[in-house]
């Protein structure tokens, strides 16, 4: 599957959502160890500073984001040797453990980089995953994806009333991506817990890193936006705000198109 991400949105190969993100398929893993590491560039200019300034609409710093990024790209792959993730699921009807699962492996890596910019954690709370999970259902029920123009803010802001939120302030609670599943890892909704996690990071990386979106991570003209950074690392405004956190996947009629929410 190719992977889609958003708070904003970006090319057919590979959008970010909330922003928005639509992916490829990830790079292979490099030699395992038991825990996935993301190492954000700074001595390269990948700093909380630069993504503040672009973000607050100072270009000057796009082309020093832009090779960082590269360089982050690069730099982090996926690993994993725990065994239990040789496990298959069905990603539409996962257990309750399974959901938490992957709430809190997406939460350690962003939690990862919000450290190196020595930001407040984030926290898993099970009313974020409630909130999460309503979202998800919004989008499956009327059969939208990280794949459409924008977030669909009607069923995010319905999912907020439920969930006893703010539902007028707009679209602020989500990040979304595509799930980049290459065909032979997912049978329907069926995969492994380890190529699953794979695309989870790859998602991240995505977000983190330009919103990357291609096939060549060595061209700079993929590395377009630093808005979902912004968001999943406190670097938009200088507001620091520790946020409860939720993750959840939902499906599309197209069953290549699996969007996956991160929602604080």
């Amino acid at each position: 599957m190719y992977h889609c991400s958003k708070k904003l949105k970006l090319a057919f190969a590979a959008a970010l959502c909330g922003i928005s993100l639509c992916a490829i398929t990830p790079a292979k893993p490099a030699q395992a160890s038991t825990t996935a590491r993301i190492v954000l560039p700074i001595k390269h200019g990948y700093t909380r500073a630069n993504i503040l300034k672009i973000n607050n609409g100072n270009y000057s710093v796009k082309h020093k984001l832009a090779k960082a990024s590269e360089i982050g790209m690069k730099e982090n792959q996926y690993t994993d040797t725990n065994p239990a993730d040789n496990r298959t699921v069905d990603l539409k009807h996962l257990s309750n453990n399974d959901k938490v699962m992957f709430s809190k492996y997406t939460l350690d890596l962003i939690n990862q980089g919000r450290r190196q910019f020595k930001q407040p954690k984030w926290y898993y709370t099970k009313s974020a995953q409630r909130f999460a999970n309503r979202v998800a259902t919004q989008y499956t029920k009327n059969n939208r994806s990280c794949w459409d123009a924008d977030h669909y803010v009607p069923g995010i802001l319905r999912a907020a009333k439920a969930s006893g939120l703010n539902y007028h302030a707009g679209q602020i609670y989500e990040d979304e991506a595509g799930l980049p599943l290459a065909s032979d890892k997912i049978t329907g909704s069926v995969a492994k817990i380890s190529d699953v996690k794979e695309g989870l990071y790859f998602n991240i990386k995505q977000m983190f890193f330009g919103g990357y979106y291609g096939s060549n991570v060595n061209d700079l003209s993929h590395y377009t936006e630093w808005e979902h950074a912004g968001d999943l690392l406190s670097a938009r405004n200088n507001y620091l705000k520790k946020k409860q956190y939720g993750f959840s996947f939902s499906f599309n009629t197209d069953p290549h198109k699996i969007s996956t929410h991160f929602i604080s």
